[in-house]
């Protein structure tokens, strides 16, 4: 909820330069720094000796826009993040975990069944992310390529019955292969257009524009989550400029 937070507060403060945003912007920063564990990464609470993947990706998220507005970041995060990126990934096929290297997607208890973790790359997604944003060139990296084409294999889809629904999993892919660009783009853009545009509800009520919260955070977060996700997928065409200039 912080690393959200602090990425909403650096944001804010990016787009409008209001210096009524900038000192919590910077200490909700500060915050992140103090959380994060000696030479690696982050899970809940402050320095609490284990690391996960998911709030290590959401940190990043925020120390990203917090560097992009002119905030103080210690390059030591973006070097933690790294180091705990490398500890979870699975070197042969890409794949990377929560906890640990081979551990899956997160599930809420009694969700497992109903949203399968194999039908996600979540934590894969977050890991390409992390390494683009601290620094690895995808046009080079063949840890990078090898956690794409897992995404590849797993792409949005509105279907709940098969439970493969998972709009965090599609937000960070969303992101990371935009950065990574070229063909693998045009065609997870693609699905991403059909799973989320075409399944905005447009009827005239009250739910008009919003989307139904599916998947496994959605009893959890709700419609305000699920609409804010798909949103910010949207947008990922014109927030965040490629890091190494990669052609569409």
């Amino acid at each position: 909820n912080h690393a959200i937070g602090a990425l909403a507060m650096a944001e804010a403060y990016g787009m409008t330069g209001s210096p009524l945003f900038k000192q919590s912007a910077q200490s909700a920063i500060d915050f992140v720094h103090k959380a994060q564990n000696p030479y690696l990464a982050w899970r809940y609470g402050v320095r609490p000796q284990d690391n996960d993947t998911s709030v290590t990706g959401w940190m990043i998220m925020a120390l990203k826009s917090a560097k992009a507005a002119g905030l103080r970041v210690s390059q030591e995060a973006f070097d933690g993040t790294r180091a705990w990126i490398e500890k979870a990934t699975e070197p042969e096929y890409g794949r990377v975990g929560y906890t640990a290297r081979g551990t899956g997607p997160a599930r809420p208890e009694g969700m497992m069944d109903k949203w399968p973790a194999d039908k996600s790359e979540s934590l894969t997604a977050v890991g390409i992310l992390a390494r683009i944003f601290t620094g690895e060139d995808p046009r080079k990296s063949e840890v990078i390529g090898k956690g794409v084409d897992l995404c590849l294999k797993a792409l949005p889809v509105w279907d709940e019955e098969s439970g493969a629904i998972d709009m965090y999993y599609w937000y960070y892919a969303t992101l990371s292969i935009f950065q990574v660009g070229g063909d693998a783009w045009k065609k997870w853009n693609e699905s991403m257009k059909s799973a989320i545009i075409d399944h905005q509800r447009m009827d005239p009520i009250s739910f008009k524009g919003s989307w139904d919260p599916a998947g496994p955070w959605g009893h959890a977060g709700g419609r305000v989550y699920s609409t804010a996700v798909c949103v910010m997928c949207m947008e990922v065409y014109y927030r965040y400029g490629r890091v190494f200039g990669i052609k569409r």
